[in-house]
């Protein structure tokens, strides 16, 4: 059981630490404790050897901010190993030796698209929506290149194409907001609560009729409409049945329906099926399918431009 406990603690600290904001030896002590393991200043340096050399994890001190931080570059396979964590907790896995891990990491392959950054706040966001804690963070633009300081109301996480997004009411802008968790930095929950307002909750509610993430509660009852497409190939018919686009979804023999409110990422999601599929209804879906459509061939009638591939030096 010692070896188990330890192992847990492992788990949880690497979870933590893949923030790299340089909690000091107390934050992570505090850390556990929230998560029920209370031990003291010697066990834990143990434990951060134990990942360090067990785990191939490289585990740096700050002096100068007083705090630990994990240095990803020198880490072979961290990816993988963010993601056997999370298989570990959920799956209730738990590696006899932590030696086990080289062995066990070979048998997973991780998309270089993938993106494990932000699960370690996941725990700590539930809580605060649970109890209704303002938080506060900093969220970084793609488009700006800039981060920016939020206190916000967390009402809903939402898991989507392998990622976390927190969506919460910021007061400061009277808007729902959602944010990306892997582009969370410095998030802090506060003693401030605040009130779930029924009228805010029903916009949270309607999540539960689009696909994906985009829907701006701003827009005055945004209509919720039947979508239906044919699908010209069997394994099509196979494929929804086992993975289901949506929870309203019902097949009546090549036909698919589904009750959402459209949203562009549907639109993404109906084009990446091809010629599989034909859009029936709306007329208005339709119709945008179909000019994206001769967008996209307009595009390949033309003759690109020839690229000169430069060749590698042979060594």
């Amino acid at each position: 059981m010692t070896n188990k406990n330890m192992i847990r603690r492992d788990y949880i600290l690497i979870r933590r630490l893949i923030a790299n904001d340089y909690p000091s030896k107390a934050v992570l002590l505090r850390y556990l404790e929230n998560h029920d393991i209370e031990i003291d200043s010697r066990t834990f340096d143990r434990d951060i050897n134990s990942i360090r050399y067990n785990l191939d994890v490289n585990i740096e001190y700050d002096r100068n901010r007083n705090g630990y931080y994990i240095d990803k570059q020198d880490n072979k396979d961290f990816d993988k190993l963010l993601l056997f964590i999370g298989l570990a907790e959920n799956a209730d896995i738990i590696l006899s030796s932590m030696k086990d891990k080289q062995e066990l990491l070979k048998y997973l392959s991780v998309s270089p698209t993938t993106s494990f950054k932000g699960v370690e706040l996941i725990a700590v966001l539930l809580q605060a929506i649970r109890n209704t804690l303002i938080v506060k963070f900093k969220h970084y633009n793609y488009n700006t290149k800039e981060s920016t300081e939020y206190a916000a109301e967390p009402y809903l996480l939402k898991e989507f194409d392998g990622r976390w997004y927190l969506f919460a009411f910021v007061r400061e802008k009277n808007a729902f907001r959602t944010f990306g968790l892997d582009r969370l930095t410095d998030l802090t929950v506060t003693d401030n609560k605040f009130l779930r307002t029924e009228k805010l909750a029903a916009t949270i509610k309607r999540f539960d009729d689009i696909y994906g993430l985009v829907y701006m509660p701003e827009q005055q009852n945004p209509p919720l409409e039947t979508v239906q497409f044919r699908c010209n190939a069997d394994f099509m018919i196979d494929l929804l049945s086992a993975l289901p686009l949506h929870h309203s979804q019902t097949i009546d023999g090549k036909t698919v329906s589904i009750q959402v409110i459209i949203n562009p990422e549907l639109e993404n999601k109906l084009l990446s099926y091809g010629e599989h599929i034909e859009v029936l209804s709306p007329q208005s879906l339709r119709n945008r399918i179909h000019e994206r459509l001769k967008t996209m061939i307009k595009q390949y009638n033309t003759i690109p431009t020839k690229v000169t591939q430069k060749r590698q030096p042979i060594n």
